[in-house]
């Protein structure tokens, strides 16, 4: 049986191998280019074959490089693989990388992209300014997500891009590694500088409560992010917008 073009590839035209694209058996005829192999053994799915003698030193290349040097005589139609191939590396070799020097007077002007942003104090750059609530728990979605629809109804400002929740199914019964991927996620949240202001919302009885999710986001401005646990007020609605409004302002 003749194998067909799109069972073989050769890479690059100086290459004296091909790499088989399906499994060949030993005698089986193949043909890539004009040019027709006898497969002297079974040949798996991307191994190379040889499409020439290969003495021994001498230069298996792939790619259009050398990749190895032969260590026995290869006829045409074998398999190259570690039995029959050496690489060309040898020894160590020592590397500085020294990039080109380039001076550049103080008069003269540098054209850097730039784009409209949010600078926090810690040096991001948000591209928006918004307000975000995250919910240590999912329990609390719905309060989360309807403090954003009643804030988004009455704060309004030109530089101002509203508010946002987040909402999501754990921070409740997770233990362990589960807890805490669950906590860096938020945290990075809480530090994203697309959020100019942000309300921690937490419920008080989940796992992942609040002064324990505290000791994962670490420092924090107090003026930027607010906490509130709603099991410890008397309405939660009343005094998310109040902590909402005081960032706004």
């Amino acid at each position: 049986m003749m194998a067909t073009k799109q069972s073989l590839i050769q890479i690059h035209p100086s290459d004296n191998v091909w790499i088989a694209l399906e499994d060949f058996k030993k005698g089986q005829s193949i043909e890539q280019g004009g040019l027709t192999v006898l497969l002297r053994e079974d040949i798996m799915r991307g191994h190379k074959i040889a499409i020439k003698p290969i003495s021994i030193g001498e230069n298996v290349v792939k790619y259009g490089f050398p990749i190895g040097k032969a260590i026995q005589e290869i006829e045409v139609g074998t398999l190259i693989h570690s039995h029959n191939l050496k690489t060309n590396l040898d020894g160590e070799l020592s590397y500085t990388y020294q990039p080109p020097k380039k001076s550049i007077s103080t008069s003269e002007e540098i054209n850097l992209p730039t784009f409209q942003g949010y600078k926090r104090e810690n040096g991001d750059v948000g591209v928006r300014n918004e307000i975000w609530i995250i919910n240590t728990v999912g329990c609390i979605n719905k309060v989360s997500e309807n403090l954003a629809k009643m804030a988004n109804k009455i704060f309004d400002a030109d530089n101002f891009d509203g508010v946002q929740s987040f909402s999501h199914p754990y921070g409740c019964s997770q233990l362990g590694d589960d807890l805490v991927y669950t906590q860096k996620i938020l945290s990075n949240l809480v530090h994203h500088p697309n959020a100019g202001g942000v309300v921690v919302l937490g419920l008080g009885c989940e796992n992942n409560y609040i002064d324990l999710f505290k000791n994962e986001i670490g420092a924090y401005n107090p003026d930027r992010v607010k906490f509130l646990s709603v099991q410890e007020v008397d309405d939660e609605m009343e005094e998310g917008m109040e902590l909402i409004s005081n960032l706004f302002q």
